[in-house]
C-alpha cells in the first residue's frame, strides 16, 4: 500500500474499528483494539495504546421513569451547568462538555505532551441516564476526533 495512504488512514482514525458495546440498555460502539475494563456491570472503560486516548462509560436505570430533559436537567444541576451546551443523541436530549487541560504535577509544567482534551456527554431517555468522558492527547486531535463522533452518532437506547 502507499506510504501516504497509510498515513492518512492513520490520521483519519482509519486505523481504528469500532464495535457494538451496551451498559444497561444504552447501545453505542466502542474501540476494538483498546484494552477494556469494568469496575461494575453499569461502567466500562476502553484505554488506547501508550495511553493516548480513553472511552469511559457509565449508564443506570432511572427510577422513577421521568421525561427525558428532566431527566437531564437533574443530572446537570448535580454537575453543574458551566460549560454544557445542548445536543441531542440517540433522538434524546443530551449535553456536551468540552474542557482542554494538562496531565501531571503542576511542577511539571504546562506543555503540549502533557496537554489533554476531555469530552463529557450526558444524556438520558427518562428510562437510562448516562455519563461518558472522551480524554485523548491534544496533540492527537485530527486521530482522536473523528472516532469520537463516530461514537457519539452511534448512541442509541435499548428497549
Amino acid at each position: 500500500m502507499n506510504a501516504l495512504l497509510v498515513a492518512l488512514a492513520v490520521v483519519s482514525g482509519g486505523t481504528d474499528t469500532l464495535a457494538k458495546a451496551s451498559i444497561n440498555k444504552l447501545n453505542f460502539k466502542a474501540p476494538t483494539s483498546w484494552t477494556a475494563a469494568s469496575d461494575d456491570e453499569a461502567s466500562k472503560t476502553w484505554t488506547a495504546p501508550e495511553d493516548a486516548a480513553s472511552l469511559s462509560v457509565s449508564a443506570y436505570p432511572v427510577d422513577p421513569v421521568r421525561p427525558a430533559q428532566a431527566c437531564v436537567n437533574e443530572m446537570l444541576e448535580k454537575l453543574g451547568k458551566d460549560g454544557f451546551e445542548a445536543a441531542k443523541l440517540g433522538g434524546q436530549p443530551a449535553q456536551k462538555k468540552v474542557e482542554t487541560n494538562y496531565l501531571g504535577d503542576a511542577d511539571a509544567g504546562q506543555s503540549e505532551e502533557n496537554k489533554v482534551t476531555s469530552t463529557t456527554v450526558i444524556g438520558c431517555n427518562g428510562k437510562v441516564r448516562w455519563v461518558m468522558t472522551w480524554t485523548a492527547k491534544a496533540s492527537l486531535g485530527a486521530r482522536f476526533g473523528p472516532m469520537l463522533k463516530r461514537v457519539l452518532d452511534s448512541v442509541r437506547y435499548g428497549k
